[in-house]
């Protein structure tokens, strides 16, 4: 049986690019957003020579105060709005998704609950990286703030689909 934190992780690493094995060949890029306040959203971006598939997930209600201690799991599935979309590889956007730019983002996990948290999972050019972030703009480091908003900004470029 997993806890209820187990539960929470795992509809948050739905969104994660996996094969069965856990292993996963292309080039991608998954970015989960604990918000402070609201829900979570998960943002994914799996390469591909042409078009590269973008998911966004959006809970409805936030799943961490789903979370109880006492309870036994999560409850039932959480209700999310979904979208996917294939986006061109040479989107000017996707300049800002280099590795390079992803390895510039290091981890800071020195923050406490209550605050904006990010979880980067990615894998490009050979190179792989899991790095965290609280509060990522309030940091004299724009790398966080770089990939965020370019996944923000073409996530936009579909999210009036969800409506």
């Amino acid at each position: 049986m997993n806890s209820p934190v187990d539960e929470y992780l795992d509809a948050l690493l739905a969104f994660v690019p996996r094969n069965r094995s856990n292993r996963f060949t292309k080039d991608y890029i998954a970015l989960i957003h604990v918000p402070a306040q609201g829900a979570e959203k998960v943002y994914s971006i799996v390469h591909d020579d042409v078009k590269s598939l973008l998911t966004v997930a959006s809970f409805q209600k936030p799943l961490w105060e789903r979370l109880d201690s006492d309870a036994a799991s999560l409850g039932p599935k959480p209700e999310l709005d979904a979208l996917q979309a294939e986006v061109e590889s040479d989107h000017p956007v996707m300049d800002y998704l280099q590795s390079s730019s992803l390895r510039l983002c290091e981890s800071y996990g020195d923050g406490r609950p209550g605050l904006d948290y990010y979880l980067m999972l990615w894998q490009k050019d050979g190179e792989a990286g899991v790095v965290e972030c609280y509060e990522p703009y309030s940091r004299e480091d724009y790398s966080w703030a770089k990939v965020i908003g370019a996944m923000q900004v073409l996530a936009s470029q579909f999210e009036y689909e969800l409506m």
